[in-house]
């Protein structure tokens, strides 16, 4: 089947394809930031994939939904925020520490060497409604504006939606701008682009132009042996033809935890008429059990069993029917790296319990799978890969994992994480007016490097206060003291020293049954525990 590529326009934080009327279609994306579920527990894995489950349920059959995943080394924003931060303070060893931290990163960024995973969600329905009444330039206006403030209504309670059926679980969904569905269109059709750190796609965005106008800058040539050359690169393109034998939570992990960035899985999901999907398993019972009367086979009475639970299901609303396109694209600069990396995806694929993938080699066929693939389009006539499946099983295999970030935004001071990102620590968390100190506990061996940590967070973290005191044995901070005030020296408190602590002062206030206490309880810890019971304090 010839397949077009989709063209719209991004209007009122929209994206519309085709025209403002029925054969028109609109879509909206959501910025998808889940908890990152790489080591939790079972139950909050199970909690997780239930919410997934409330989210595939909440379509009904006039809407779509598209997940996009893909990983990226893009912590501009967060690392110019962290140096902007340092050039307001003054110590010169603060200075020197956020600044080799700066570096270090920025460079890791520009190489590649980091990785963060981003997940957006896109909404979508068809539009029905033919204007045909309207003969007038003013009133047709009116019509479509008139629609375009529906819809926007529309898909802000959608927006609603999602954040409460994922609000238990720290999930944050975010609507998105025409600006953020031009950024993730120029991306997607733009690969190149990821090693341009220097480049703002902002300033090309042109609302009057459509989404190929604006976005699509390259043409593709279909390849000989397999998949096409787009923007510099190579594609291929993997679709998935049979889903794992049994799924779990976290199943997903093995294909989106790969430590490669140059990749993107799609899923399309449509819903299915459950009437229609009923009627045709009573079809397929009545079929068997023909057959089952005139050959008397017991597997048969097996498969109408299973028939006969399926359609009970069906009707009690205990499993909701879909269909669903799982496509996975890959894209290297030579055909070695992109081959290898392809192998790398078909052998986590493999490990999925026995799923089974199928990669294109025909131009015709990359070129429909990769138009289905398209942002926010998920209206493709294109169905041939598209897998039935059952919302249970289908919510174990969405990609909607995270890479953890901390507190990156707002941080503080930056560490490396497990997984090729980088972490944001805070010290205080809360509004401007309404901070609060995080607590710690670092735990660790002896000689395993813990005041050496404490230190490095002390450093990044200097400028942000009046005054720190330490206290400490052992004097593993003496040298950092010596960073903050080169004139610093250490108060050192022994048995036999020449300072006295004295817990009875109260420094010329009316003595309180809380200092009273507290003054017992020293001297009861001072004495120690009593060897007899009964003469303990």
């Amino acid at each position: 089947m010839f397949e077009r590529p989709p063209n719209g326009f991004f209007v009122r934080d929209l994206v519309l394809f085709n025209h403002l009327r029925r054969g028109g279609y609109v879509s909206k994306g959501f910025i998808f930031e889940a908890p990152d579920l790489t080591n939790s527990p079972i139950a909050d894995l199970n909690d997780f994939q239930e919410q997934l489950c409330l989210l595939l349920a909440s379509l009904h059959e006039g809407q779509r939904l598209q997940v996009q995943y893909f990983s990226d080394s893009d912590y501009k924003a967060e690392l110019l925020r962290f140096q902007a931060e340092t050039e307001r303070f003054t110590n010169i060893w603060t200075k020197r520490s956020r600044n080799e931290r700066f570096a270090r990163y920025w460079q890791a960024m520009v190489e590649r060497k980091l990785r963060r995973q981003r997940v957006i969600l896109y909404v979508s329905r068809a539009l029905e409604n033919t204007p045909r009444m309207l003969t007038s330039n003013a009133a047709m206006r009116e019509y479509y504006l008139t629609l375009l403030d529906q819809l926007e209504t529309e898909f802000t309670h959608v927006h609603h939606l999602l954040k409460e059926i994922f609000a238990s679980a720290g999930t944050r969904v975010l609507p998105m701008t025409d600006l953020d569905h031009f950024k993730h269109y120029k991306q997607f059709l733009n690969p190149s682009f990821a090693d341009r750190f220097d480049f703002d796609a902002a300033k090309d965005f042109v609302p009057e132009l459509t989404i190929q106008e604006n976005c699509w800058h390259s043409e593709g040539n279909g390849q000989s042996d397999f998949g096409f050359f787009l923007d510099g690169h190579y594609h291929s393109v993997i679709a998935l033809t049979r889903w794992p034998r049994s799924t779990y939570p976290g199943i997903i992990q093995r294909l989106t935890n790969l430590r490669l960035l140059d990749y993107t899985i799609t899923v399309n999901v449509d819903p299915l008429p459950i009437t229609q999907e009923i009627n045709k398993e009573e079809k397929e019972h009545d079929r068997v059990a023909g057959d089952y009367a005139s050959e008397k086979k017991i597997s048969l009475l097996t498969v109408m069993e299973k028939k006969q639970k399926k359609i009970h299901a069906l009707m009690q609303g205990q499993t909701i029917p879909f269909n669903a396109l799982f496509v996975i694209r890959v894209w290297d600069k030579s055909k070695d790296g992109l081959n290898a990396k392809a192998s790398a995806i078909k052998n986590a694929i493999n490990s999925m319990n026995s799923a089974q993938y199928f990669e294109s080699n025909l131009p015709s066929t990359s070129k429909n799978l990769f138009y289905q693939t398209w942002p926010a389009w998920t209206w493709g006539r294109y169905e041939h890969r598209k897998l039935y499946s059952e919302h249970r099983y289908l919510a174990d295999m969405l990609p909607v994992t995270s890479t953890f970030t901390g507190h990156l935004k707002t941080a503080e001071a930056i560490y490396d994480g497990p997984a090729n990102n980088l972490v944001g620590v805070e010290t205080f968390s809360g509004s401007k007016d309404n901070q609060s100190p995080q607590h710690a506990v670092l735990l660790g061996m002896s000689g395993a490097g813990k005041s050496v940590t404490v230190c490095d967070l002390l450093s990044q973290t200097e400028g942000y206060f009046a005054y720190t005191v330490i206290i400490e044995e052992g004097l593993s901070y003496g040298i950092y003291t010596q960073t903050v005030e080169e004139g610093a020296r250490p108060i050192i408190i022994h048995p036999d020293g020449d300072l006295t602590i004295n817990y009875l002062d109260t420094k010329g206030l009316p003595l309180t049954p809380d200092h009273l206490s507290a003054a017992t309880a020293l001297v009861a810890r001072m004495i120690g525990t009593a060897s007899e019971e009964d003469k303990q304090m």
